[in-house]
């Protein structure tokens, strides 16, 4: 998933040239180790990632999510993860530290 001037796409299901001229920011943009984006931060306060495979669309979602809506819902932030899974069963709190992010 990338943020392509701001909504979350799949990057390997969108042609280049829907991106040309538009803002793509990867989950590498969000932040840096340094000074990480709130949701890496959070997410790393949380535990709330394992082995890593799902994490960066997880991640690109919450920010558009956050973006979007800056309060949501456990219910808005459960369905806007809808299209990504977690097989590690980390999902749960995952979602704790969207909603940890929300709450700042």
């Amino acid at each position: 998933m990338v943020l392509l001037d701001g909504y979350p796409v799949p990057s390997c299901d969108t042609p280049l040239w829907s991106a040309a001229g538009k803002q793509v920011v990867t989950v590498e943009g969000l932040g840096t180790p340094t000074c990480p984006h709130r949701l890496q931060a959070s997410f790393i306060k949380h535990q709330a990632g394992q082995c890593g495979y799902c994490l960066s669309g997880i991640l690109i979602r919450a920010a558009a999510l956050l973006h979007k809506n800056p309060k949501p819902s456990e219910a808005d932030v459960r369905q806007a993860l809808d299209g990504n899974l977690c097989r590690c069963g980390a999902h749960n709190r995952m979602v704790r530290a969207i909603l940890d992010v929300s709450e700042q």
